[in-house]
């Protein structure tokens, strides 16, 4: 098969995978060393993010739970998770264009064949896959965990 449509889609994929690879720059480290600072203390009301008309939004008080590094650490899982939510909509979108990874997820079963639904298509992951995508994802959390704790200190 050839013709516009292939290279349509080819030059889709092209896209799609290099716009994945931009994306996942915002997971790198930082390559040079940062001189590290002590917390400024700041009143919590007066932290970024506070806006009006609502003022400072904690309804389960984790703001006021802990000292000023375990702030720090909230606002870091906040950013992290905010990046990983950001990735997962745009798999979400670039999967309901129709846009599939080449190749096999498993032997006999093409990523193609999942469907381009994505809650369809998790449904249709089998559960091996989707232990390797936990593990992978808790791996990382893992690590950057033990890894910060060595530069805390």
């Amino acid at each position: 098969a050839s013709g516009p449509y292939v290279t349509y889609i080819t030059m889709l994929r092209l896209v799609t995978l290099a716009l994945a690879l931009v994306g996942a720059s915002a997971f790198t480290p930082v390559s040079k060393p940062v001189a590290r600072v002590a917390p400024m203390q700041v009143a919590v009301e007066d932290m970024a993010g506070v806006q009006n008309p609502v003022g400072l939004f904690d309804p389960m008080g984790l703001a006021t739970s802990g000292n000023d590094e375990t702030l720090l650490w909230f606002r870091a899982a906040e950013l992290k998770h905010s990046r990983v939510t950001m990735l997962a909509t745009a798999g979400w979108l670039v999967n309901s264009a129709g846009v599939f990874f080449p190749g096999d997820l498993t032997h006999g079963t093409k990523f193609s064949d999942l469907g381009s639904k994505p809650l369809e298509a998790w449904a249709a992951v089998p559960f091996a896959g989707k232990f390797q995508i936990l593990l992978f994802a808790g791996c990382v959390e893992f690590f950057s965990e033990v890894s910060s704790r060595g530069r805390r200190r």
